[in-house]
């Protein structure tokens, strides 16, 4: 049976947190559309270091070999850009997106990073 798009979206988190130290947060982008499977699932990721270059989404492709039934996107920012998005100085809206629930490594078990 097929995951839903929310169950894969912490599958990709937890793969994440697993290969990117200075990863410290990961947020499901919303509206997350169950009902369009091309529909790609979308991430804000909050990451130490990174470049700051604004909202600029890398997508990929679906993997269902690894167990990613989806298309996904990855937004990654750093700690100022995602105050800066909180703070509604940068924004996310003109893309139709806000910030839904935090994913956090281990299905939800992990510490607050």
């Amino acid at each position: 049976m097929r995951r839903s798009k929310r169950e894969t979206a912490e599958t990709l988190a937890t793969g994440h947190f697993g290969v990117e130290p200075n990863l410290k947060r990961i947020f499901l982008l919303e509206p997350v559309i169950e009902g369009k499977p091309d529909e790609p699932i979308k991430l804000l990721e909050v990451v130490e270091g990174t470049i700051e270059r604004g909202i600029e989404p890398i997508a990929f492709p679906a993997d269902p070999a690894h167990g990613i039934d989806y298309p996904s996107m990855i937004v990654e920012v750093s700690p100022r850009e995602f105050r800066d998005i909180c703070d509604g100085k940068l924004d996310l809206g003109h893309r139709g997106w806000m910030i839904g629930k935090e994913l956090k490594e281990g299905y939800g078990n992990a510490t607050e990073r």
